[in-house]
């Protein structure tokens, strides 16, 4: 390789770099108009995607084609087709749900599991315990206890929905609903680096339904976990909004928290307040939670 041809390499490296790790996250967390929907915010999920989509061709996960780290690893060819199709996210001429939706059926299919579209339903099946690498401030991966009644769903979404939890949507709401959430619970299936407790976290998070709150304790006692366990992987949500945690408040309904951003004194409590308040939430006037806590979680996982 000539020097101009190096230079060239390193320039497209750079260039790549900025775009999955700096300018797409933050269009993201911005909510920009060029997407209708932002399924991810992460820099590792923008490059999944892109990788998937182009080193892969939407057939399999990139790292089957090319040696990891990526991007020294990619030839001339590949930056620039996954730097284009960087810039068609960036500027709206690409779908990014529809790209994140191919990138995780073919992981899917590596995993052999099934594709989307999928709906959710309980996992009765899980076994009591099971052997895995557990992260240090991850309990032991103890299966979760079984719901004692039906469960609804959460809407995963931040208006507010009077009566929501008496209603069943109109068909197109539900299935749009239900869609939804199965690309969430693949989201966490697909994520690399978390361990398997925080995963069934997630998903049990997702069962509580917009206008109810739960508590750490109550997921901790889901879980067979303990509540800082709860509280350190609500802290580090890598999905949120999608997956509600600031529906988790502590044993005394105040705010709560464990040294995060969205405890009583982080600087997300405000927002956490509102988005409990828009969904229905009353407190008293010394900030207190009004009603029982929601305690019928289930394990949902996604079906074809």
């Amino acid at each position: 390789m000539g020097n101009a041809e190096a230079a060239e390499v390193k320039r497209l490296q750079a260039l790549w770099r900025e775009l999955y790790s700096k300018i797409l996250p933050t269009l993201a967390h911005n909510r920009d108009a060029a997407q209708p929907k932002w399924p991810v915010t992460l820099d590792h999920c923008f490059a999944r995607i892109i990788l998937d989509n182009t080193i892969g061709e939407g057939r399999e996960q990139w790292d089957k084609r090319l040696k990891r780290p990526a991007v020294t690893n990619m030839t001339r060819e590949q930056l620039v087709k996954a730097i284009e199709m960087a810039e068609r996210i960036k500027d709206g001429d690409e779908d990014l749900v529809a790209l994140d939706l191919r990138s995780l059926e073919t992981r899917d299919r590596d995993e052999k599991t099934s594709p989307l579209p999928a709906f959710f339903t309980r996992n009765e099946s899980m076994p009591k315990r099971r052997k895995a690498e557990q992260n240090s401030n991850d309990p032991p991966d103890y299966s979760p206890k079984r719901a004692k009644t039906s469960v609804k769903q959460s809407t995963l979404s931040f208006a507010q929905r009077p009566n929501q939890s008496d209603n069943i949507p109109s068909p197109p709401l539900w299935i749009d609903v239900k869609v939804g959430l199965s690309l969430t619970l693949h989201r966490i299936h697909a994520h690399l680096s978390l361990t398997p407790y925080r995963k069934r976290l997630y998903a049990a998070l997702l069962s509580v339904p917009s206008g109810r709150y739960t508590t750490y304790a109550a997921l901790a006692d889901y879980l067979g976990s303990s509540a800082r366990a709860v509280g350190n992987g609500t802290c580090s949500n890598p999905f949120a909004p999608d997956v509600p945690c600031h529906r988790v408040l502590a044993s005394d309904g105040s705010m709560g928290g464990f040294g995060g951003s969205w405890g009583a004194d982080g600087g997300n409590a405000s927002k956490k307040l509102e988005l409990l308040r828009k969904e229905g939430i009353k407190f008293n006037g010394n900030g207190i939670v009004q009603g029982p806590p929601f305690r019928d979680f289930a394990h949902l996982r996604a079906t074809g």
